[in-house]
């Protein structure tokens, strides 16, 4: 007799699902994955975080029901323990950058300890949102340049007739006369 639980046990088992961003080329994705189950095995795909979080979900239901009707042993999720950071660590520098960083500080009137805070804070922030700011920018970018191109076929497009304008308030625009009321 087989020890083995039923397939809603094993679709209901909560995995630390882990999302990294991709790319190939000029293509940016995500993926989203649970290490038990395989990086390539069972993961989920979207443009962003969220998109590939819900792929994997699907996906993993998926995945399941095959691991299941197929026999295979299915991987149960593993107990991960946060470690515990006492806050405290030492960094070793060159006297010229301890010197302006301290620098730096005494300028914004806040502490060394505090200003290395906020640069870190910074960078790990800035990390994680880079790839969404590049992609925000490229976007606005290409609007940007749409609205010019429009701005420009447009203006190009509109002309006064100046003579029907005075004698019959008439307005000439892509070779129709419209009548002002």
């Amino acid at each position: 007799m087989s020890n083995r639980k039923d397939l809603n046990y094993y679709k209901s088992l909560d995995y630390r699902v882990l999302v990294e961003p991709q790319q190939e080329d000029d293509e940016k994705w995500f993926i989203a994955y649970a290490e038990e189950l395989g990086k390539y095995s069972c993961f989920g795909r979207g443009e962003t975080p969220e998109e590939a979080m819900r792929d994997f979900y699907e996906q993993k239901d998926d995945f399941m029901e095959y691991l299941y009707k197929s026999g295979k042993k299915i991987p149960e999720p593993k107990e991960y323990v946060t470690p515990r950071y006492s806050g405290f660590f030492n960094v070793r520098t060159s006297p010229q950058i301890h010197a302006e960083l301290v620098r730096q500080a005494k300028e914004r009137n806040i502490s060394l300890n505090l200003y290395l805070n906020q640069i870190l804070s910074q960078a790990i922030v800035g990390n994680q949102y880079a790839f969404d700011l590049n992609n925000v920018m490229k976007e606005l970018k290409e609007i940007k340049n749409k609205i010019d191109d429009h701005h420009h076929v447009m203006s190009g497009k509109f002309t006064f007739d100046e003579n029907k304008l005075n004698k019959g308030k008439y307005l000439s625009a892509y070779k129709n006369v419209l009548k002002i009321a």
